[in-house]
């Protein structure tokens, strides 16, 4: 009896360790050596084909959306999405004549299986294609084996930090092709191609090959390629087009030194030097994500390079977007070409200084025009990124004013990279608590906070910013009203031309009709001053005299931009006075307000408006940075700069408003704050922008 429990005990471990090994650790025995290997997709010429049922390979253009895993209240690692809202998102999608989705890594177990019932379910199947990201050899190989099996419906995830995680659905028929990389940092491809030791400088393997003079990166991508395509052709006897990304910043193109180092442009890849074998029966591709980086590049080329070029330079259209960058690599490149991520935010600032913001109108146009001109250049098809509002992002000219690890818990306006989505999503559980739109629908007196000279402010606060409803005779786009915002008990002035505030102020809105409306900063409390300053004008700002605590100056309020100028290569070398001022960061006035309705249902609508006028009211919605908040879910705002050295968070209760339509004392009064903490509540909206590109891929001649 003894003996045989041991036996069973044996066995089951055999088969449990077996089990684990084939779902868990990608270990497998290749029973059909010699099995023919298909390939339902495959990248031919400047083409994806597909393979019909009887057999013919048929050209495909991806007209596709990224969707990453982001929702409100989560970090995109943490999944917040479930299997119904993918679901739902992928009928948006195909409702708007869209045919792909590009994933930059592997997602959850909800997404898959969504896919999976969605297209087992519509006659129209969303194909996929699927990235995979890592830093090295290693950890792409074994995240590339994750996936593969992942697609295939064979992978259980048993230590996972959320903990098991179960991948049954077999989504292998309708993923288009594989993606190495999400965004290589130039630095890390400049650190493996000199001084990573590990690394090959040639490689041959059974399906990839680098080409003579290719990097040690490339060479490190042909092996992954390989290796991928090689544990899919044996363990699932099927191949499909594999493609790294890459983008205007790591291109094949080689700039003369002022102009690379101008744009930290210093590093090449090129899918050219990643050669397929006659056994790779589905081929490679290119995949660029696409963002403004050099308009006039051809100028900035080697001799070497240029020449090279010539022939094809020749031709360009350089009127087209991106000055004829789109020609020019599908001219370039012997096989498909895909755009996997281009956008437009719907932002309320921007973050380089020739990029003016985009309501949601204007982004759906620059979409339709791209997408049209990538088609026309004879590109493989492109993927819009996002699908999504994404609010955990971060933007280099804000990310230092708000709390690192609180971002998915409320929607900064001023951030540019949280607006690239199609679709938003917008506070309350089913519809805005307030919208802007000059009507008192939403408004209460239980919202009453203030009342002077027969004029009446109201305050509504969510998760993108304070609004207020400012209600009385008098209130019009004829006169000028003037409103005190005392937010931090640390700073102020007490007065401003002849008003004098009950309380030492930190901002000042002004209202002076549907032009001139703007709202101003102390200059004690300017928090672009502090930061920025240095860069903006060559000066530290905490090498000179500070402005005082109760500094009398009220102060534009402004947002450093991205300087993407491009001086002369014999100005930039010689370093003067006069190279050093073109090369200072520009600013963007944030604080004017935009007049406007954000009614969708209104024909006048403009998703960026901040303030609209009413009879005897007019509605505001201030954005939470505009007001220094570090991280308004705790209701915390910034506290003293210079007694901190930068920013810092510091919990308040309330803040003071008050209003006058002329000079003397302005009593002021608080306003409540209580914050939400995690407790996220939103709605979705599909923009403006995704019913321009539902109409524009419903029709092959675009608007």
């Amino acid at each position: 009896m003894r003996k045989y429990l041991i036996m069973i005990l044996v066995v089951m471990s055999v088969v449990l360790g077996a089990f684990y090994a084939y779902f868990s650790r990608s270990m497998f025995i290749d029973f059909r050596p010699n099995a023919p290997v298909s390939a339902i997709f495959r990248a031919e010429g400047d083409a994806i084909m597909y393979q019909d049922p009887d057999g013919f390979y048929t050209p495909l253009t991806l007209r596709g959306v990224e969707m990453p895993p982001s929702t409100p209240g989560h970090m995109a690692w943490d999944f917040g999405a479930n299997a119904y809202d993918y679901y739902r998102w992928f009928g948006y999608i195909d409702a708007m004549n869209a045919n792909a989705l590009y994933v930059p890594n592997i997602m959850d177990s909800n997404f898959y299986y969504a896919l999976y019932n969605f297209n087992t379910k519509n006659d129209r199947p969303l194909l996929l294609l699927q990235g995979v990201d890592g830093y090295d050899y290693n950890s792409l190989t074994s995240a590339f084996k994750e996936a593969i099996d992942i697609i295939h419906g064979r992978r259980i995830n048993l230590f996972d930090s959320s903990g098991v995680e179960v991948f049954l659905s077999d989504v292998s028929p309708w993923v288009v092709g594989f993606l190495v990389g999400l965004d290589w940092d130039p630095d890390e491809i400049t650190f493996m191609n000199h001084f990573e030791p590990d690394l090959l400088d040639r490689f041959e393997g059974e399906f990839f090959r680098a080409a003579e003079g290719a990097s040690r990166f490339e060479v490190m991508l042909a092996q992954v390629m390989d290796t991928a395509t090689s544990y899919e052709s044996r363990k699932f006897k099927v191949q499909r087009p594999i493609g790294f990304i890459s983008n205007p910043a790591i291109d094949f193109l080689e700039y003369a030194p002022a102009y690379a180092t101008q744009l930290r442009k210093y590093v090449q890849l090129d899918a050219e030097n990643i050669l397929p074998s006659e056994a790779m029966m589905a081929g490679t591709f290119a995949g660029y994500r696409l963002f403004p980086f050099a308009e006039d590049f051809i100028d900035y080329l080697t001799v070497n390079q240029y020449e090279a070029l010539a022939p094809i330079l020749a031709d360009l259209d350089r009127s087209c977007i991106y000055n004829g960058y789109l020609d020019l690599l599908a001219q370039y490149h012997s096989m498909p070409v895909i755009a996997t991520g281009f956008g437009f935010s719907t932002g309320r600032a921007p973050s380089r200084m020739d990029e003016p913001p985009l309501n949601e109108q204007q982004q759906g146009e620059a979409l339709a025009k791209t997408v049209m001109q990538i088609e026309e250049s004879g590109w493989g098809g492109s993927f819009i990124s996002t699908w999504q509002d994404t609010w955990e992002r971060r933007t280099w000219n804000t990310a230092f004013s708000s709390d690192p690890w609180r971002y998915q818990y409320w929607h900064n306006l001023q951030s540019v990279d949280q607006w690239y989505g199609l679709m938003a999503f917008e506070p309350g559980r089913y519809a805005r608590p307030v919208l802007i739109d000059g009507k008192a629908d939403e408004w209460d007196e239980t919202h009453r906070v203030h009342q002077y000279d027969g004029i009446s402010i109201y305050a509504q606060y969510d998760m993108e910013g304070l609004n207020l409803l400012i209600r009385g005779e008098g209130v019009s786009p004829q006169n000028t009203l003037y409103l005190p915002i005392d937010v931090t008990p640390h700073s102020g002035t007490s007065v401003f031309d002849d008003l004098e505030f009950e309380r030492p102020a930190n901002f000042l809105l002004i209202l002076s009709g549907e032009e001139n409306s703007r709202l101003l900063v102390n200059r004690r409390y300017d928090a672009t001053y502090q930061r920025f300053y240095e860069e903006m004008t060559g000066v530290n700002p905490f090498t000179i005299p500070f402005p005082s605590k109760w500094d009398s100056e009220f102060v534009p309020i402004t947002l450093a931009l991205q300087n993407t100028l491009v001086i002369e290569a014999s100005l930039f070398e010689r370093l003067t006075d006069e190279a050093r001022e073109l090369r200072r960061l520009p600013s963007w006035d944030t604080g004017i307000l935009t007049h406007g309705t954000r009614d969708p249902a209104n024909p006048d609508f403009d998703s960026l408006a901040d303030f609209c006028f009413g009879e005897d009211l007019v509605e505001v919605r201030l954005p939470w940075m505009l007001l220094n908040f570090y991280d308004p879910s705790y209701m915390q705002v910034h506290d003293d700069y210079y007694e901190r050295f930068g920013v810092e968070g510091i919990r308040i209760q309330e803040i003071y408003i008050g209003i006058a339509m002329a000079g003397g004392e302005v009593s002021m009064s608080p306003i409540p704050l209580h914050g939400w903490r995690n407790q996220v509540y939103t709605h979705e909206r599909l923009k403006q922008s995704y019913f321009m590109m539902q109409e524009f891929w419903s029709d092959e001649d675009g608007f």
